[in-house]
């Protein structure tokens, strides 16, 4: 029996330090019906040359190869533009500086067969991380892990956290496109998809380690608020675009945590904000909140420090 074609998408940019471990990772896959997409986005250093080097004598581990270089588009156009480029039914979207283990693919496909879920839209696993020199870090905490096996209702726990790590994951091509893909008017372009796939998909968690997320230094306290400012905005529009799906009582409780952490990123504008949000924080004990709390709070955050 031959294999199905599955899809390796890798958006790259300006990470010319780590595209080769991060395609040797790709190389090694147990699975053997590959094809590889790789679109550099238009990178200031050779992360462009380097892959194309490095897979020169490699074409032939794949069935088909696509390897491109654009001009910069931001990493939500690209990765839109890798996975239209596809061709294999399921996609494993790679960031170009992470690390697949070797039986990834293989794994996620067997689970996929086993599940047999045909409107299946989503499938992750479980990562450790690397730091800039190659470093293991163990896996997250179980506690901050999705249930195992297909799940109709994903959206209720990714609402409130996001527990699904990108270089884990496989998408179901079509179901990607029927939703539109990356939105590119967010700062934050992946929790948003994954919600809008689970409103309208099951998706799956494979309860095994099988990739690798590198983590840079310099999470400082500003990325760290725009990070905050995104998510709200992400919330805003799942809220106004599916209303009733969550609970109120489960928004009131996740509106009140957002707003306590929105005042911990606030720093020296505190007393600016201190009446909206005691204002926001009794209303919300017994009003729901609504989309426009949110998106208020997020532009907040997003918008240039004075």
């Amino acid at each position: 029996m031959t294999e199905a074609l599955v899809s390796i998408a890798i958006p790259a940019y300006r990470h010319a330090q780590y595209i080769e471990t991060c395609l040797a990772s790709v190389c090694a896959q147990t699975y053997p019906a590959l094809e590889l997409v790789l679109i550099d986005d238009g990178s200031p250093d050779d992360t462009f040359e380097v892959a194309q080097r490095f897979l020169e004598t490699r074409r032939d581990r794949f069935r088909r190869v696509v390897l491109e270089r654009r001009e910069n588009r931001g990493v939500c156009a690209n990765s839109n533009a890798c996975i239209e480029a596809c061709q294999g039914e399921w996609v494993h979207l790679l960031g170009s500086d992470d690390r697949l283990y070797p039986e990834k693919v293989a794994h996620i496909q067997a689970a996929i067969a086993a599940w047999n879920v045909p409107e299946l839209a989503l499938v992750h696993t479980d990562t450790d991380t690397l730091d800039a020199e190659g470093n293991i870090r163990p896996v997250r905490r179980p506690d901050l892990l999705a249930p195992p096996g297909p799940d109709h209702a994903a959206y209720r726990w990714l609402f409130h956290r996001n527990l699904i790590s990108n270089p884990s994951l496989a998408i179901r091509r079509e179901a990607f496109l029927a939703i539109g893909g990356f939105d590119p008017s967010l700062p934050l372009e992946d929790i948003d998809c994954w919600l809008r796939l689970a409103a309208r998909y099951p998706i799956a968690r494979l309860p095994e380690t099988l990739a690798s997320y590198r983590k840079h230094p310099g999470n400082s306290l500003r990325q760290r608020r725009k990070m905050l400012g995104a998510f709200l905005l992400t919330y805003a529009k799942f809220l106004e675009q599916h209303p009733g799906l969550i609970p109120e009582n489960e928004i009131r409780r996740h509106f009140r945590r957002n707003v306590r952490r929105f005042w911990k990123r606030l720093g020296d504008e505190r007393n600016t904000h201190l009446p909206a949000v005691a204002a926001a924080m009794a209303r919300s004990l017994f009003i729901t909140p609504q989309a426009e709390d949110y998106r208020r709070f997020g532009e907040i955050l997003l918008a240039p420090i004075r």
